[in-house]
């Protein structure tokens, strides 16, 4: 295999592993947050998949797998968010699928080189903000918040070095993204699911 489909492989493994995992926690749990953050990583998954095995025309798997993985995931923040409301100032549940709604218009910009990046590049950003809020400001309590730190750090400095410096002028180095992207991952999804196990045998204790 090429340099470049042994990353793709490596990324398709982490992206496995994550959406397994995650599914495995909603089918223990049933939290929606478990649900898109599995279907998100799926969707991604057979992008890559289809990236790794050169199918036609993987371009346009690529793109949109991008763009409604990181829907699915944005909805599955807007969930996690509600939920770490108390009960009497969560939103209407049915306002976490608003962003569904842009996949009206993803046809409209899928041919638009700029126009996808951009959006793609907002939703990522926007997402990758979200998340460091959510993952280091709420948790703060948590003992195990340098996994979150050290993972989102991670996945900060792909995000940065793919728009910024990789997807510009040095597109042969995107792998180096790729990688710091895929270990980003696997550190805040074992917190993730360290946490929820963590919150389960308390709720339990409780009970």
């Amino acid at each position: 295999m090429e340099p470049v489909q042994w990353v793709d492989l490596l990324v398709s493994l982490t992206l496995l592993i994550s959406s397994i995992a995650l599914y495995r926690q909603y089918m223990q749990n049933r939290s929606l947050v478990d649900l898109y953050f599995s279907i998100s990583a799926l969707i991604l998954l057979i992008a890559y998949f289809v990236h790794l095995l050169n199918l036609q025309p993987k371009n346009f798997f690529m793109n949109w797998g991008k763009l409604i993985s990181i829907t699915f995931y944005i909805s599955g923040l807007l969930v996690l968010i509600r939920e770490s409301k108390p009960l009497f100032a969560r939103f209407p549940l049915y306002l976490t699928s608003l962003p569904f709604l842009s996949f009206l218009f993803f046809p409209l910009i899928i041919d638009s080189i700029v126009i996808k990046d951009l959006v793609n590049g907002i939703y990522q950003g926007g997402a990758l903000i979200v998340t460091i809020l959510v993952f280091t400001v709420n948790k703060a309590g948590e003992s195990g918040r340098r996994y979150y730190i050290s993972g989102l750090a991670l996945v900060s400095l792909a995000f940065i070095l793919f728009w910024f410096v990789f997807n510009r002028e040095m597109t042969e180095s995107i792998w180096i993204s790729e990688i710091l992207f895929s270990a980003g991952i696997i550190l805040v999804l074992y917190r993730f699911i360290q946490s929820n196990n963590n919150d389960k045998e308390i709720s339990g204790t409780v009970n």
